[in-house]
């Protein structure tokens, strides 16, 4: 079931304006599988209906006089373009969690290493390697194990650290902030100013993490991306753009 989060508009079971405007809003999707994706509905005169992610949000542009049957069936048609694109997001964490696999944190390409050690210790970053003890017990699952709570850990606390500076600097402050994975977007801001950010932003630099944790904020004045919404924005950070391109790259 489509839901609408953005504010009261007037339609009547088909996209159109009806004497009004439809501009483009973000809401969501339950597909068929029950799980939530996230996506900007774009409402205009065309003849079909397409779809495209940018900057890791999925758009969905429909044209005026569809029905939300048809919406909802178009993108349960196209799950499986979506999981693609998602799992391209996913690119730069570590799928095989083995020995000389490549992986990228805060925007630095690291090597997975595995060092044979009497003793433990953390697993721990040094010389472009992420180093993981291990012995003769050790197995693919407990490397695993090891890599993923690193990451975790350092995803939570680098995401954290982010909000808190970000927040600090615009006086703005959200009434609850959540990491997790996202399907198709770096972020979101609903209604009720609760944040939730994409877990796997933690592939990209401090600045990258810094600038969605911003443009997450700014949706707590704006809820959509108007010329005052991307001013608020420039504000605080002048090269967003140049941000906005790295991340695609």
């Amino acid at each position: 079931m489509v839901k609408n989060t953005a504010p009261h508009k007037r339609m009547c079971g088909v996209f159109g304006y009806g004497g009004f405007e439809v501009p483009k809003y973000n809401t969501f999707i339950e597909d068929k599988n029950g799980e939530r994706i996230d996506f900007i509905l774009d409402v205009a005169k065309r003849s079909r209906l397409n779809m495209g992610i940018r900057d890791g949000t999925l758009t969905v542009r429909v044209p005026y006089g569809c029905s939300k049957q048809q919406l909802e069936s178009f993108i349960n048609n196209n799950l499986g373009w979506i999981k693609e694109q998602k799992d391209k997001v996913a690119v730069g964490l570590p799928k095989d969690f083995c020995d000389g696999e490549r992986l990228r944190l805060l925007g630095n390409e690291l090597t997975l290493t595995l060092v044979q050690a009497d003793k433990y210790f953390s697993p721990k970053i040094e010389d472009g390697k992420l180093l993981i003890a291990v012995n003769k017990t050790s197995d693919q699952t407990y490397v695993k194990e090891q890599t993923t709570k690193f990451i975790n850990d350092l995803t939570v606390a680098e995401i954290t650290k982010s909000m808190q500076k970000m927040s600090a600097s615009t006086g703005l402050v959200p009434e609850k902030v959540t990491i997790k994975p996202l399907t198709a977007s770096w972020g979101r801001c609903i209604s009720n100013r609760h944040i939730s950010i994409n877990s796997k932003l933690i592939v990209f630099s401090r600045e990258c993490i810094d600038y969605v944790c911003l443009h997450e904020l700014c949706h707590l004045v704006f809820m959509d991306h108007s010329k005052d919404f991307w001013a608020l924005v420039g504000k605080f950070c002048p090269d967003w753009r140049g941000i906005r391109e790295e991340m695609k790259g």
